[in-house]
């Protein structure tokens, strides 16, 4: 399965269970980020948690099939794209 493929399924998956969940609709992003509905930041968490089991497991037992490329950190840059993701979010209406 090439890379593509494997994220495109992912993004998928992770897509599902967001739905699922009820995480996409603009009332619970709001009640999240007004800190009244913490169901999305809750399951934020939860999926950091088991991505961080499964990692650690991974390197434990010396397998070398899941190793997540990051990238560095450019400093000014991280901060000039939050905030334009920031803005942006806050003038579609989010």
């Amino acid at each position: 399965m090439t890379a593509a493929m494997g994220g495109l399924l992912t993004g998928a998956l992770f897509g599902f269970v967001l739905h699922r969940g009820g995480l996409i609709r603009y009332s619970r992003i709001m009640g999240t980020m007004l800190m009244r509905d913490l169901k999305a930041m809750k399951f934020m968490f939860t999926a950091l948690a088991v991505a961080a089991i499964g990692y650690g497991i991974s390197d434990l037992a010396g397998l070398d099939l899941v190793v997540p490329k990051v990238n560095p950190y450019l400093g000014w840059s991280h901060l000039v794209g939050g905030v334009i993701f920031g803005v942006g979010m806050g003038i579609s209406g989010f």
